[in-house]
């Protein structure tokens, strides 16, 4: 599910939007209905096809020993469940009745008991464990003492406070179905699989078409506005010895060559853009594929409000006849495919056989997408020149989100999803696509868990056929309230069973995950990645607190143990929520994927998105409020360990050293001190015993500033004091072996200081970006935006600088926006303040602030609308342009020291009428610095750290 990223445009409708607004028709159903203090809802009908039901409890607390001593209302609480038909239509099939609770410290005890109709009825299930685990029953309406009807769920609060309600879910699931929650992956003993994180660069590139708005011509920052991405290798490339890597987002399809030889020009990996011709102004939900055996590479997107696809695939990396990234490297397909609205994914590999008749290109390639509930996939046998007509994998069996088609070597298609009758599941074609049959990944002990947060899972298929399947289960079956687990099942039957059924992020404590990913090659040998975070609750929800990274999980026995990496250690790659229900919210920056692939020398590769960039929010500590909300391209790439191709590993592999990898550096140059800080996920597993810090005031002319210990991932530069001078920065870690590589320069401008305004955004007069747009008027054209902490005050102040304000147009706008769910505390709906000054039809300045509302229209289209809230008074502005703008911290949230103001940006409007004065539509904007909406695509990062009213003198 891609948002159309930029202001006036946000998300398509989804399944899970429109589950999300079922949900709380139920609940406001159930509290109308309810006379006395019963679950809320109060009762429910479950089908045999679901979809499962949640409600969570209402009594006031404290504790009873069972049900003859409880209180109704006050220690015990009843939800009434229906099981709807007969027992016939149950046939195979359970109701889960699962109760638990989100209370940190493991304290709080509800027990179950279920009778045949009412509480006073035959009593048919309960579970009354210490604590609560959760609770389970499991009721069989095949059975002749249960059948169908009306059930009465009753739930005791054996020790337990209000304020640690209980959630409880109702899911029909196989009668083959496990209980128990998958346990943690056995560990592989072998050492750890080391990773290289490479950013996209903060490179320009002109672009003809962008998903900011219509516009002739633009610029853009590589990779920087790339949710959803999709990564590939192609094996067969004669531009690099390990394969050329394409990452695809946005409407950008980008090339990157590695270089491990750690070249002395600085560029271990090179970069380019080579968009495919179908990639257009206002398509969305980007999507690519490599069929690494053949080479060619495929991008696609939707296109705008229709169920068509439009396709384009490259030989020969996006490269013309001359060698040039152009449109003559690609060719389209025939037209656009037709299928469902959402989610397509593209994949491909050999004919099962028998093999239908097809043309000279070796491989057939699947396309498939959904349609809110089917799923279709068609199949072209020549290339993706043309495709046959769509052909159901399933309609009312799954829901939610499927994931990335993939296929076997045996030609078997595997298309992964998250919720098939309350559990995940492989839908497989076994005769090229024609037919499709649901497997539930389950068995006798454990079984998978839909998320309610709608992800799709993955699946990956080894060179014997071995599937390996991830996704994030839920802890609590039918809510996302008690988190999720990385869970991994395989199986060699083609998901006939599983095996094998482990969380592989209980190792580092992981309550949370997002997003998983798979990939795998040689027999045997498979990886997982994933988001995960250590905090527990819905983190969905816009009140969670956690910070997520990156993690890959890889086996070499086939599933039987499992290491675990972190991939970006103490560096987040999100604070706060993920969202995963489409729209507009600021916590859906990352969109709804990402991918990984191999390497032709077996590494594994994850194209992912950081949603926290740069020093202000990777530095920023873990009790801090907000995010960079930034949507940048990063491509973590293996560099030590273990491949996926094992006539690629290293020499004993079971015991290799070698140099560590080249750690991750960030920078903050705040008032008079450089603030650095790095991440090391690659030790060459060993012990890094110093890291050397040089600095220069030139690029590539660093020399050996301090050396830090090898336990310390932190810097403070004081004696970077020149604000005319731009000082770089290196970081390199040693270990017995060896240094890291140098190649990770960053650095650190001098930007201004806190007291007179930190400058976030930057666009000076003669910026490409300026005079691609046709040069905006000097009045509305931004210069840049400066954020700052008057001393002696409980102010913040913003600045934007226009070119010049000698002359002040009449019904025009000049508004800096930022990212904030405190915003919520004026309006539920918004997400986002605004500072600003107006002119009225005379030219009469007048300053404001207020919050801004993105409203979905039409499926797609959104219309970001301001509400203003009062006054600035203090507020002003000076002919040179710059426009200053006093807001007290309290009426904004009191963001705290440390906390983080996110995708600050500067925008401009003119022309204003009574219809149009409070809307924020890209086709009314005049000028906007490097924010699609509410993502942040600049580079850097613009965001500002809170440090306090205090003086910036020596």
């Amino acid at each position: 599910m891609k948002e159309i990223s930029f202001p006036s445009m946000t998300a398509r409708a989804t399944i899970g939007a429109l589950f999300f607004i079922t949900g709380i028709f139920l609940v406001v159903f159930g509290l109308f209905t309810t006379g006395v203090r019963s679950a809320m809802p109060a009762s429910g009908t479950l089908n045999p096809g679901g979809p499962a039901l949640s409600w969570v409890g209402t009594a006031v607390g404290g504790g009873s020993l069972d049900e003859s001593t409880c209180v109704e209302g006050v220690n015990c609480d009843t939800y009434t469940l229906t099981l709807s038909g007969t027992p016939t239509n149950w046939s195979g099939l359970k109701a889960r009745i699962v109760i638990s609770d989100a209370d940190p410290s493991g304290l709080s005890d509800y027990d179950l008991y279920v009778h045949k109709g009412d509480n006073t009825g035959t009593l048919v299930g309960e579970s009354a464990h210490g604590g609560t685990p959760p609770e389970v029953v499991d009721l069989d309406p095949s059975d002749p003492t249960i059948g169908t009807g009306q059930f009465s769920v009753h739930v005791v609060y054996f020790s337990s406070a209000m304020a640690f309600q209980y959630s409880g879910s109702a899911t029909p699931v196989s009668t083959s179905a496990g209980s128990s929650l998958p346990p943690s992956a056995p560990l592989d003993k072998g050492p750890k699989i080391g990773f290289q994180n490479f950013e996209a660069p903060g490179t320009l590139v002109q672009v003809t078409d962008s998903s900011q708005g219509p516009t002739l011509y633009t610029v853009e920052y590589m990779g920087h506005d790339a949710g959803e991405p999709s990564i590939g290798v192609n094996w067969n490339s004669p531009n690099s010895a390990t394969g050329v890597t394409n990452f695809q987002s946005d409407l950008q399809t980008l090339f990157i060559k590695f270089d491990d030889s750690c070249p002395t020009n600085g560029q271990s990996a090179t970069w380019y853009n080579s968009p495919a011709p179908t990639s257009q102004f206002v398509d969305s939900d980007p999507i690519g594929f490599t069929d690494r055996q053949t080479g060619r590479v495929f991008a696609g997107e939707l296109t705008l409000l229709t169920p068509t696809c439009k396709v384009s695939f490259t030989d020969t990396d996006g490269l013309d006849a001359l060698g040039n990234p152009s449109y003559a490297g690609w060719s389209p397909s025939s037209g656009p495919l037709g299928s469902g609205v959402d989610h397509e994914t593209i994949g491909g590999g050999p004919y099962h056989a028998p093999a239908p008749p097809h043309e000279s290109y070796a491989n057939a390639v699947y396309y498939c997408s959904q349609d809110l509930v089917t799923a279709f996939c068609l199949r072209s046998d020549d290339g993706g020149a043309t495709y046959g007509p769509p052909v159901p994998t399933y309609t009312s069996q799954c829901g939610g989100l499927h994931g990335h088609v993939k296929v076997a070597p045996d030609g078997t298609v595997y298309l992964p999803n998250n919720n098939c009758g309350g559990t995940g599941a492989v839908v497989v074609s076994e005769d090229n696509g024609l037919t499709w049959s649901v497997r539930p990944v389950q068995n006798a002990s454990t079984q998978t868990r839909a998320n309610a947060n709608l992800q799709d899972p993955a699946v990956g298929v080894d060179n014997n056929g071995k599937v390996y399947f991830a996704m994030s289960s839920s802890t609590v079956a039918g809510t996302a309230t008690g988190g999720s687990n990385a869970v991994v099942a395989t199986s060699t039957d083609r998901g006939q069973t599983w095996q094998n059924i482990y969380d592989v992020g209980a190792v580092y404590g992981l309550k949370n995950i997002t997003f998983p990913a798979a990939v795998a090659a040689d027999a045997d040998r498979a990886a997982v990645a994933f988001y995960g975070s250590t905090t527990s609750g819905d983190g969905s929800a816009n009140s969670f607190s956690g910070i997520w990274h990156l993690y890959v999980a890889n086996t070499f026995d086939g599933g039987l143990h499992w290491t675990t990496t972190d991939v970006t250690p103490n560096d987040p790659m999100q604070r706060g929520c993920i969202w995963n229900h489409g729209g507009a919210d600021i916590c859906r920056n990352l969109l709804d994927f990402f991918d990984m692939t191999v390497d032709k020398q077996g590494r594994v590769q994850v194209g992912y998105v950081d949603g926290c960039t740069d020093g202000a929010c990777v530095q920023a500590a873990a009790t801090a409020n907000g995010n960079a909300y930034t949507a940048r391209g990063v491509i973590a790439r293996q560099s030590s360990g273990r491949r996926l191709i094992a006539s690629f590993d290293p020499p004993h592999s079971q015991n290799a050293k070698s140099a560590p990898g080249m750690p991750s550096v960030t920078v903050r140059r705040v008032n008079s001190v450089v603030h650095l800080a790095w991440s090391e996920a690659d030790t060459g597993n060993a012990n890094i015993s110093s890291y050397r810090i040089m600095r220069g005031t030139a690029s590539g002319a660093e020399t050996l500033l301090t050396t830090a210990s090898g336990r310390q991932t932190t810097y403070d530069d004081v004696t970077a004091t020149d604000p005319n001078v731009t000082y770089y920065y290196k970081v390199l870690a040693v270990n017995s072996v060896g240094t890291s590589c140098g190649n990770n320069e960053i650095a650190a401008l001098f930007l201004g200081d806190t007291c007179t305004g930190l400058i976030v955004q930057k666009t000076p007069p003669g910026h490409p970006e300026q005079q691609l747009q046709g040069l905006a008027p000097a009045s509305l054209a931004i210069d840049s935006v400066a954020v700052g902490e008057p001393p002696g005050t409980n102010n913040l102040m913003f600045k934007i600088k226009v070119t010049s304000l000698a002359s002040v147009p009449s019904s025009s706008r000049w508004r800096i926006v930022w990212n904030s769910y405190a915003a919520q505390s004026y309006d539920p709906t918004a997400e986002q303040f605004y500072v600003g000054m107006r002119t009225d039809s005379n030219g009469i300045p007048s300053f404001e602030y207020g919050t801004i509302f993105t409203q979905v229209v039409g499926l797609v289209i959104g219309v970001p609308t301001e509400t203003p809230i009062g006054p600035l008074p203090g507020s002003s502005f000076n002919a040179d342009g710059t426009i200053t703008l006093i807001v007290p911290k309290s009426a904004v949230g009191s963001p705290a020291t440390g906390d983080l103001l996110g995708a600050v940006n500067g925008r401009t409007f003119t022309g204003d009428t009574p219809d149009t004065q409070n809307l924020e539509r890209s086709t009314l904007l005049v000028d906007h610095t490097f924010v699609k909406g509410q993502r942040d695509n600049g580079h850097p990062a613009a965001t500002y750290m809170v440090v306090g009213n205090v003086s910036c003198g020596p």
